[in-house]
């Protein structure tokens, strides 16, 4: 039977209400964010749900910052959804967007993991892809760009990332697509944009903001995690 994980990231952790008798497997306390693991079915299938994750910026630590990933291989998962908040670059996006990761800079290079890979399935994308458009669903493609934080983007950064055609830029992800990928699992980066980074004058941004913009998202990114599990 084919078991499916979602690493939910800033702001998306209510799809754990989508979820057919959950049950809580594994829990953490400590750190910026509560992490648990939920077990429970969506459309028949098993489904484990990841809330919350060790960023770099919190430790250094190879098991810490892999923890969700290490747990999913534990637990068998074949196909893991790995999402996150991110700030959109691109003009064309809008908060509560939605970007299929397709290529990325890579800013744990050699941190992290020793040998710098390209863990994008080209062939999971392209369904992905198929699904939002069979189901009306917006979700564009671009370039992630994975920043080890904890600060947000200055303006000259934000300038930066324009010139060098990013499309989105968070603190996660691309750790876990390559350890993923290291393991052996099918990946598909999904990141929800939360806010906009303007080139010209100065926003501040703040993460209650971001979890605030990643529950407006909710009902297009609950929607589209569903097909796109139904699917699989």
């Amino acid at each position: 039977m084919t078991r499916i994980g979602v690493i939910l990231g800033s702001g998306l952790s209510g799809f754990t209400k989508e979820l057919d008798k959950p049950d809580v497997i594994y829990s953490e306390l400590g750190g910026i964010h509560k992490k648990s693991v939920i077990e429970g079915r969506i459309g028949g299938k098993t489904v484990f749900l990841f809330t919350g994750r060790n960023h770099f910026y919190e430790t250094y630590s190879r098991d810490k910052v892999f923890r969700n990933v290490n747990i999913a291989k534990d637990l068998n998962i074949e196909f893991l959804i790995i999402t996150n908040a991110a700030g959109g670059i691109n003009p064309l996006y809008n908060v509560s967007d939605l970007m299929l990761i397709k290529t990325y800079i890579n800013l744990f290079q050699r941190r992290l993991i020793k040998k710098d890979i390209c863990a994008i399935d080209f062939g999971l994308l392209q369904w992905a892809k198929d699904i939002a458009i069979r189901n009306s669903i917006k979700a564009y493609e671009g370039c992630y760009y994975g920043s080890t934080g904890p600060t947000y983007e200055t303006q000259s950064e934000i300038n930066y990332l324009k010139r060098i055609r990013v499309d989105a830029v968070g603190m996660s992800t691309i750790p876990d697509i390559q350890r993923a990928q290291e393991l052996g699992m099918k990946t598909l980066g999904i990141s929800c944009i939360t806010n906009k980074l303007f080139s010209g004058f100065s926003v501040k941004v703040t993460h209650d903001e971001v979890i605030d913009a990643g529950n407006k998202a909710y009902i297009r990114f609950s929607k589209y995690l569903k097909h796109l599990i139904n699917d699989y």
